[in-house]
């Protein structure tokens, strides 16, 4: 039998109890008010002890090692949502009065990606004892005793990023869960005492039957700060429950910005790309300058570094270079939105910044609007979603990452689809005030043979005088069109797609038009490391540099890096006419480093190709190469020696590429750690990530096959730590 009774706490019954003139026996009775489990968790070291019982239980970690966070009052052990809890044995929980009261301390930094047993308590007699949270942030109490269950839920969500009470009782005559001392949600109980007479597990932390991701993420694992850790036998009255606040109130705001220490062994973890603290990152989108700075919204997962329980992410830059993380802007609440908050896109409405973005419920996505009048804080729409589902009368299997954009005042917006058997698609809207929208049509409709099967963050920008039309490929690939825009037609000068990339590992760019007119776009740049390597690094995903497009006449769209970054450049090697020997590796002296900008110029000669290594130990166990073969106008990127980690991408692709000057071509590379990105004359890009193990892959070399080749003008410099 299950005693599942949602709150329904009147406003007389919080009256009265509050004064004190409510009669029944658990809201006045004094309990026993000494634990029979107890954590204080304010210490030191790699242990959780237990005051009772004088045992100390080994705190889980990826590193290790436990965080502390705070002094005194705000003391706390971190968790971080994936890796850190700790079990207990305890050889008796002696429950002489049949009833039990739990009581603690948490800040949380967000919800779950699943249910998270703050404290879950379970006996040899078939007793289990369970406080949590869940994905959306509500408190819940659920104890079972043989085929009897009760569960007992709060109203509304606990907070987030503030210190926060929790208490829960059980017993005879039902069960409740209070907020802040507060009465927050009661349920009935089975009618016979609660029997934890022998040995029994406690788990702290985690959910021990969450899912795990990819076998290596539990996804019940919670986020943010606890201490304080009590259970007591008996019924605690509310006298009780408010003295023990008052004595244990943290006497500060939550430091939940500890993130940085977790990632800083990673060598792999970069210095000058854009990228969050810690855990999962992906798309970004919403690039925007508001109010004297730059702002980039993307897909989070706070609670670790795998997809799931996505959130809008935040971030601000005075210069594109140095960025800092915000609070996060949205994220999962029942309704709309209750299984996601997707890709979207941010625009200025009428001094407002409005972020527009798909929800997803589960069974469906749907486009939704937040709005923000400081850019930090946003409130959804109340009639959320604004378009609830794609257009009637055509198959449209997919419908997300909306992309908006004004023209005079008429907002305009793509979404992300397919129409299905044929192709990938964006179809267009068009609305007055961002709330009513009307559908108009696909603003075009891609073949499934040269343009995948759906399209995924569409952007149409204009660009100098052309529109660009940029779309990400479902298998995963960067494409765009080049073409007109008039009278709510694009009309592409070419129907083949190309390719955004030399190689494609540059995804979901996200432009803005900057105060000059520059078209300035980042996108991500994703991890190629098997899911225990991430699970070890605490990280996932970066951003590329940001990027300046433009066109050329025949029709291609050209890359090249924002300006800004020369601040922290420091010029370490100049070289000028170096001839290059056949089969000769040609070191770089004085290069060693793993945070560099090489710019190289390669003249050909009679030579039949050009490299240059990069991240290379000096036998050439380790390194990167990037290949130019003259005749046949291609290019190699060859990762098949990068790494001598077997769990990271090793591979060799080619690209055909013909430079507009003949026999001559010109390289800027920028490695950073882990990635890699590289400019072409100035127009073609790619990106890549490369993870090498030996200390000393750090050189470069120049090699060439063929005589006559040489270097025109090689110039290194060391890019140090933003600041």
């Amino acid at each position: 039998m299950i005693h599942n009774v949602e709150p329904n706490l009147t406003r007389r019954f919080l009256l009265t109890v509050s004064a004190g003139l409510f009669i029944p026996r658990w809201v006045w009775a004094e309990g026993g008010d000494k634990p029979i489990l107890q954590w204080k968790l304010d210490e030191t070291g790699d242990r959780a002890p237990e005051s009772v019982s004088g045992k100390s239980d080994a705190i889980q970690s990826r590193t290790g090692h436990a965080i502390w966070v705070g002094t005194g009052h705000n003391r706390a052990i971190r968790l971080d949502g994936y890796s850190v809890w700790f079990n207990h044995i305890a050889n008796q929980m002696p429950l002489r009065s049949g009833s039990m009261t739990i009581s603690l301390w948490l800040a949380l930094e967000s919800y779950p990606v699943e249910e998270a047993a703050i404290i879950q308590l379970g006996s040899s007699t078939e007793v289990d004892a369970r406080l949590s949270i869940d994905k959306w942030g509500y408190a819940e109490f659920a104890v079972q005793q043989g085929n009897e269950r009760t569960v007992c839920k709060v109203a509304k969500p606990v907070p987030r990023a503030k210190w926060f009470h929790l208490a829960a009782f059980y017993g005879v005559s039902g069960a409740t869960v209070y907020v802040d001392g507060s009465p927050a949600g009661r349920a009935s109980s089975f009618t016979h005492p609660l029997q934890f007479a022998h040995a029994g597990d406690v788990t702290v932390g985690r959910s021990p039957d969450c899912p795990v991701v990819a076998r290596t993420f539990p996804t019940g694992v919670l986020n943010g700060l606890l201490r304080e850790v009590s259970v007591f036998d008996g019924e605690l009255s509310l006298r009780s429950i408010a003295k023990m606040i008052q004595q244990s109130m943290p006497d500060g705001e939550p430091n939940l910005q500890i993130n940085g220490p977790w990632c800083a062994d990673d060598p792999q973890r970069t210095v000058y790309h854009a990228l969050p603290p810690r855990a999962w990152t992906n798309e970004p989108h919403g690039l925007i300058y508001w109010r004297g700075q730059y702002h980039i919204f993307y897909q989070k997962n706070p609670n670790g570094p795998y997809w799931g329980h996505i959130n809008w992410g935040h971030m601000t830059s005075p210069d594109l270079y140095r960025w800092t993380e915000m609070p996060v802007a949205l994220w999962p609440e029942p309704g709309p939105d209750s299984a996601g908050c997707w890709s979207g896109s941010v625009i200025d409405h009428n001094g407002q910044l409005a972020l527009i973005y798909p929800g997803g419920d589960g069974h469906r996505s749907s486009i939704c609007l937040a709005l923000s009048d400081d850019g930090i804080h946003f409130t959804k729409f109340h009639g959320n979603p604004i378009i609830p589902a794609p257009p009637q009368g055509m198959k449209f299997p997919e419908f997300r990452d909306p992309h908006v954009w004004r023209e005079e005042d008429t907002y305009y917006m793509i979404v992300g689809s397919a129409v299905e058997g044929v192709g990938g698609t964006a179809l267009l809207y068009r609305s007055k005030d961002l709330i009513h929208w009307e559908y108009r049509q696909p603003l075009l409709v891609g073949d499934r043979e040269t343009s995948g099967v759906f399209w995924e963050m569409p952007v149409l920008v204009k660009v100098g005088n052309e529109y660009v039309l940029i779309v990400c490929e479902v298998p995963g690939r960067a494409t765009y069109w080049i073409g007109s825009w008039k009278n709510e037609t694009f009309t592409p000068y070419l129907s083949a797609p190309r390719r955004l990339e030399l190689f494609n590992h540059f995804l979901s760019p996200t432009p803005m038009v900057n105060e000059l007119g520059q078209v300035i776009t980042m996108g991500i740049i994703p991890d190629e490391r098997s899911p225990k390597e991430s699970y070890a690094a605490g990280w996932a995903h970066l951003y590329s540099l940001p990027r300046v497009l433009s066109t050329d006449a025949r029709g291609r769209l050209l890359q090249k890096p924002f300006e800004g970054i020369d601040r922290w450049k420091q010029q370490i090697t100049f070289v000028r006419a170096l001839p290059l020997q056949d089969g000769a590796i040609h070191p770089l002296e004085d290069v060693a480093d793993v945070c560099l900008h090489v710019q190289a110029t390669f003249r050909r000669g009679g030579s039949q190709s050009v490299s240059l290594l990069v991240r290379r130990s000096p036998d050439g166990q380790e390194q990167t190469e990037i290949r130019y073969e003259w005749e046949i106008g291609r290019l190699t990127f060859d990762r098949s020696r990068s790494s001598l980690d077997p769990q990271v991408k090793r591979d060799v692709q080619h690209a055909t590429y013909f430079p507009p000057t003949e026999g001559s071509i010109e390289m800027e590379v920028f490695l950073d750690h882990s990635v890699l990105e590289v400019f072409v004359d100035d127009g073609a890009a790619f990106a890549a990530r490369i993870y090498p193990t030996l200390s000393d892959a750090v050189g470069l070399a120049l090699v060439c096959k063929g005589s006559g080749a040489r270097a025109e003008r090689i110039t290194v410099d060391r890019i140090s730590r933003l600041s």
